[in-house]
């Protein structure tokens, strides 16, 4: 008997035992997962594909943190089911677990598109350690590498493959890269200072079939019919989150496991955060949304009764010499744009209806708290050091 159940050992899962732990010194917690690591830090692995290390250096906690926490592991053994009458997780191996509160962390996995002989070998989708190393190991001795999927991830896997020398060609079926963050302009600035740094760019490309021969990848052909030769694809086409074993075990789905502002499912002891979360019409998938669900989840759990409130969007890209920062919104309609240039550094702030709803920094990104300030809290521009550049 466990006084707390953990399934997953993603950022969720452990942010919620590290407060679970703060608030309740005597409880007893367990961490279950089907990774067979301690957690990692996932959001390193694009940047890794062109670097040596050891894969200790990618934990989070170092193994004596669970010890003097005294918090149990049990790892590459997923949970087969829960019990939701009885309280008990049946385990991989069938072993019973009989617990007080359980929180699902189950995370996503990567989305892979119906896209013809998408199983072929030389296909790739990163979420993992093994799946890093197995794509290392694969490309050691290959030249082409397509990647399908120009979102920030696809990007920086690109950029990494490219610091291994190999020749690189990222695909994007949305008219222009980083819809979601940058504006048209931007975006066309980007894929320049790409191409430049050799990475070829299609924009606008559906990839229609991974070419095989004798089930091993040799290129794709894109739905206009163009063909790109590869020795290696990496998909990098957003995630999923992992419902199976909430739906298997009763609990209310759809694109994620149902929860409410608090992170609680629609029993009084079973609970949800992270990347397979759903909290009304939302999911999210990103690692600092899925720390914060996991610290209110761990709070909640322990007898508080924190919220979980919607992130505001922004992001940030760094490739090689490319720095950009993005928050809110840069397109839509009535959205006016507000621009400044300095020494080859471009300073972006989009309004409507006189707010600022959306700011990117091209180059020098330091202003960028201040973005979010204005754009996220309606602080006035001239109280900010940005206000500076436009004045």
């Amino acid at each position: 008997m466990y006084d707390y159940l953990v399934i997953g050992n993603g950022i969720a899962g452990l942010s919620a035992t590290e407060e679970i732990r703060k608030k309740d010194a005597d409880a007893t917690i367990l961490i279950v997962s089907s990774e067979k690591k301690s957690t990692y830090w996932r959001t390193r692995l694009s940047h890794l594909i062109s670097q040596d290390f050891e894969i200790d250096d990618l934990s989070v906690k170092k193994q004596p943190w669970y010890d003097e926490r005294k918090i149990d592991e049990r790892l590459d053994c997923p949970i087969e089911k829960i019990d939701l009458e009885k309280n008990v997780a049946i385990l991989c191996d069938g072993e019973e677990i009989e617990y007080g509160k359980v929180l699902i962390a189950t995370g996503a996995r990567p989305f892979i598109p119906p896209i013809k002989n998408i199983e072929s070998k030389g296909v790739f989708a990163i979420r993992t350690i093994d799946d890093l190393m197995n794509f290392k190991e694969y490309v050691a001795d290959k030249i082409k590498v397509v990647v399908i999927g120009g979102g920030i991830l696809g990007l920086e896997a690109a950029h990494s493959a490219l610091l291994l020398e190999k020749e690189v060609t990222v695909i994007e079926s949305f008219d222009y890269l980083l819809s979601r963050q940058l504006d048209k302009d931007l975006s066309e600035k980007l894929e320049k200072s790409l191409n430049d740094m050799g990475i070829k760019t299609y924009t606008g490309k559906f990839t229609e079939e991974i070419i095989e021969e004798d089930g091993i990848a040799k290129g794709i052909r894109l739905s206009d019919g163009t063909e790109i030769p590869a020795d290696a694809i990496m998909v990098q086409a957003g995630i999923r989150s992992n419902i199976d074993l909430a739906k298997n075990s009763g609990l209310d789905v759809d694109r994620g496991v149902l929860v409410d502002d608090g992170l609680k499912t629609k029993y009084d002891n079973v609970y949800a955060a992270g990347d397979c979360a759903q909290i009304g019409d939302f999911t999210i998938g990103l690692w600092t949304s899925s720390q914060e669900m996991g610290k209110i989840a761990g709070n909640n759990m322990a007898g508080d009764s924190q919220m979980y409130e919607k992130p505001k969007p922004f992001s940030t890209l760094t490739i090689g010499n490319i720095k950009i920062f993005s928050a809110g919104l840069s397109s839509g309609e009535g959205i006016e744009e507000e621009r400044k240039e300095k020494d080859g550094n471009i300073y972006k702030l989009f309004k409507k209806d006189d707010k600022y709803v959306g700011g990117i920094l091209w180059g020098d990104i330091k202003y960028q708290n201040d973005v979010k300030d204005v754009v996220f809290n309606a602080k006035d521009l001239k109280e900010t050091k940005l206000g500076e550049i436009f004045a």
